[in-house]
């Protein structure tokens, strides 16, 4: 299996720290509000990532974080007058209600940045002692220049460029402090200010800033190297750099052998994020589709790749998601025959090969596109020959084709609800022309109430009794 090594700039072979174990940090959300389709992509993405590994029989142990203290949780807190202990916890448990509404797998481990401020304090004291940070006036600040090749992190290059380093200074940590040494440098600990919130430290009343957070809860909850690290493209820099040089300065190791980003969400080919205020939250999403055509739509794009947000694309999405489930159905609920025939045969065969090529691609950094493609290509054969050539199944067919299933379901996460669907049938949910049916009955009752309140009784005993004459009982109460 090759992984996409951000660090190396190349695929590499994965060959975990210890056999059939990986160790993996992912860069969970900064709670100071909803999450968005942003969130999702990273979400989704490195789910996935960890399910594939899990089908392959690692015991994966995966923590992601929240970020429940920092500039932007202050503020936000402020604005709405609310403690920010109060604000992180109402974000965290929407945060955690869409991850289950998008089927993500429960983590290893979800620490907030505030359950490890002890270990934060021990980690930027030894910074201090090993002359890679310094205290001023009550904060302590990271000297970049203390780290050999910190410029050149997450670049295929010698020196950085400009404007890279402008971004860097950008950054909420690096742009803090007037007092320190070098203008790169980037606050550990955060003096405090009055009205904020404080713990106590060696240096004064104060807070952490939020590079030390993630290095302090990964090392303290996986060990001092974690096979892989992950996030966003945005967190590169300088957040992951920042990660890096900070701790391997702390532990004289290698912090992650693999370094794995997501691309973004983006609207009309500009990155969805809050500060351009052109976000879509998970929540409204969900209210006009099935969560797990969101999923269908996040995963159908590679995990490193950019997704464009459209109405186009996710009708799209679910145009073929419900295909797939209506498939399922079809076979699930067509009879069996005892004997084999060449075309049922040859249908296996077609399970046989598409499951090796979405192995083939998945295995290819988690190519999911290719994956999808191959599982869209199977249904439209499978439809073909139960529809238009009518090819009887046999009982050894549907064994495999849902072990098939229960194998992509475990890999892809797109069927939590497959089960119980097929014991009661498809649903409305599913089925794009029950939709219809349901939307245009609402229609119909929403006229006939606007005629009701117009006092056009006759019209409206009219349209009802056109209904019952279809089955259709309405009831006026």
């Amino acid at each position: 299996m090759k992984i996409y090594n951000s660090l190396t700039f190349q695929k590499e072979e994965f060959k975990p720290i210890t056999p059939n174990e990986v160790l993996m940090y992912v860069c969970g959300p900064t709670v100071y509000d909803s999450p968005h389709l942003g969130h999702a992509k990273s979400a989704v993405a490195f789910d996935l990532v960890r399910r594939y590994l899990e089908f392959k029989e690692y015991d994966v142990k995966l923590v992601k974080n929240y970020t429940d203290i920092d500039d932007k949780i202050i503020k936000r807190a402020k604005e709405k007058n609310m403690d920010f202990n109060a604000l992180s916890e109402h974000y965290i448990d929407e945060y955690e209600n869409i991850m289950t509404l998008l089927n993500i797998k429960k983590d290893y481990k979800n620490p907030r940045a505030t359950e490890v401020i002890d270990f934060m304090i021990e980690f930027i004291q030894k910074l201090i002692e090993k002359g890679n940070a310094y205290e001023m006036n009550g904060s302590v600040y990271y000297s970049v220049k203390t780290f050999s090749g910190y410029p050149t992190i997450f670049q295929n290059i010698k020196e950085p460029s400009e404007e890279e380093e402008e971004e860097d200074l950008e950054d909420q940590d690096t742009a803090y402090g007037e007092d320190k040494k070098d203008r790169k440098d980037f606050a550990l600990w955060k003096k405090w200010k009055e009205g904020e919130p404080y713990w106590e430290s060696p240096w004064g009343k104060g807070r952490p800033g939020w590079h030390i957070e993630c290095s302090a809860m990964s090392i303290n909850y996986l060990g001092e190297t974690i096979d892989i690290h992950a996030g966003g493209q945005d967190l590169k820099f300088p957040h992951h750099r920042n990660e890096i040089s900070q701790s391997e300065a702390y532990t004289g190791k290698k912090f992650a052998n693999y370094f794995m980003h997501n691309g973004f969400v983006n609207v009309d080919d500009e990155k969805m994020s809050k500060s351009l205020g052109n976000f879509f939250l998970v929540s409204e999403v969900a209210k006009e589709y099935e969560p797990m055509v969101i999923r269908f739509f996040l995963i159908s794009s590679h995990y490193r790749k950019s997704i464009n947000y459209s109405l186009e694309n996710m009708n799209q999405a679910k145009k073929n998601y419900s295909k797939i489930l209506n498939a399922i159905k079809k076979i699930n609920d067509a009879p069996t025959v005892d004997a084999d025939s060449e075309e049922s045969i040859d249908l296996i065969s077609k399970i046989d090969k598409a499951t090796s090529n979405i192995m083939d691609a998945l295995e290819d950094d988690f190519n999911t596109p290719v994956a999808i493609a191959e599982i869209m290509t199977l249904f439209r054969e499978l439809n073909q020959a139960i529809l238009e050539k009518k090819i009887n199944l046999t009982e050894e067919f549907k064994d495999m084709f849902f072990k098939f299933i229960e194998d992509m379901d475990s890999i892809f996460g797109l069927f939590p609800m497959l089960k119980k669907e097929l014991k009661a049938g498809v649903s409305s949910t599913i089925d794009d022309k029950d939709i219809l049916i349901r939307k245009l009955l609402e229609i119909i009752a929403d006229t006939r109430l606007k005629l009701r309140e117009k006092k056009l009784f006759e019209i409206s005993d009219e349209i009802r009794e056109k209904l019952l004459a279809l089955d259709l009982k309405v009831e006026d109460n």
